[in-house]
């Protein structure tokens, strides 16, 4: 989703593209146009070849949260991955480097988070959770990376979607067609979100304004999108009623939610329903981007409105239509 509209906004620039990707390039209008190589950031060789004469590298790679990921995936690729692409930095010569971190670093799973910015700091206890865990060793290794040789950010997209989104849209409109009709919490919990093509022109906004002793350099930024911040399920509300699925109604408390949660990772640990998910739906985790305003120039290139229709536009293809709809 992301990588995708980087490598988009890029080539609409006129800037020379290679791509690094476990997959082949999802569309056939980009085939020819980049230069798309299938590898795999574990592997250091096939990282170093594709470093080879670039000007920025964009790492975007990522285990993301999943229950069919083995435990180990998140190490192997979050921290040995990000480890070779620093090292092919450094032996290629490349001088900056863009980082897709995550606001989950700053998620410690206790206390809401409301108009959290750069200044909240990383949890005292090392979360549960694979993601997050080896997310928050990553952005420090690529912070701590950043010098007079190879200049580095990390950018913390907040809960990003839009089209090619199978995790975020895609779980509510999987669980809606498979008829779970339940809320989490009372609804008065806000969660900050961000459309894919803002947060992709984030990362194009960092590059350009990255180098060795810039005012970027070392930096982490929360990218968000407009404001203000609402409701999870009162955001997915307008998907599932544009697809004509239904609009969950009854709710679950949030104390009882989490005692349920807590039972469901002992009964069944792999399972998406877990604490961690419990906790950022149902406690306030909203956040604010005037640091990435103020030192790369960023504002939201798409409006909400428009986000909500090329977002929809994918999810009827994706999703298909729904056994019930007319």
């Amino acid at each position: 989703m992301l990588g995708f509209e980087i490598v988009r906004q890029l080539v609409a620039a006129g800037t020379p593209v290679r791509v690094l990707d476990v997959q082949p390039l999802p569309e056939r209008n980009l085939v020819g146009v980049v230069d798309a190589r299938i590898g795999d950031v574990r592997r250091g060789d096939e990282v170093l070849a594709a470093c080879e004469g670039m000007d920025v590298v964009f790492q975007t790679a990522a285990a993301v949260w999943d229950v069919r990921t083995p435990r180990g995936m998140y190490d192997e690729v979050n921290i040995a991955g990000n480890g070779n692409v620093l090292d092919a930095c450094r032996r290629r010569g490349v001088r900056r480097l863009v980082y897709t971190s995550s606001m989950d670093v700053v998620v410690d799973g206790r206390k809401p988070i409301v108009d959290g910015d750069e200044t909240l700091p990383y949890p005292a206890r090392m979360p549960r959770d694979d993601y997050s865990r080896t997310k928050i060793i990553a952005e420090k290794m690529i912070l701590e990376s950043s010098g007079p040789e190879l200049a580095a950010c990390a950018l913390r997209p907040v809960g990003m979607y839009g089209p090619r989104d199978k995790y975020h849209l895609g779980t509510i409109i999987g669980m809606a067609k498979r008829g779970v009709s339940l809320r989490l919490g009372d609804g008065s919990a806000r969660f900050s979100h961000a459309y894919s093509e803002n947060v992709a022109h984030a990362h194009v906004l960092a590059a350009r304004n990255l180098w060795p002793g810039s005012v970027a350099a070392g930096q982490a930024y929360f990218i968000c999108d407009h404001f203000p911040a609402e409701n999870l399920f009162d955001f997915m509300e307008r998907f599932l009623r544009a697809l004509e699925l239904p609009v969950p109604r009854r709710f679950i408390p949030y104390p009882l939610a989490l005692w349920l949660a807590a039972v469901s990772e002992v009964v069944a640990p792999r399972s998406n329903f877990n604490r961690f998910a419990v906790i950022q739906t149902c406690v306030d985790h909203t956040f604010v981007d005037r640091k990435a305003e103020r030192d790369l120039g960023y504002r939201p290139i798409v409006s909400r409105e428009e986000a909500f229709t090329r977002s929809l536009a994918w999810l009827r293809t994706w999703a298909g239509p729904h056994p019930g709809s007319t």
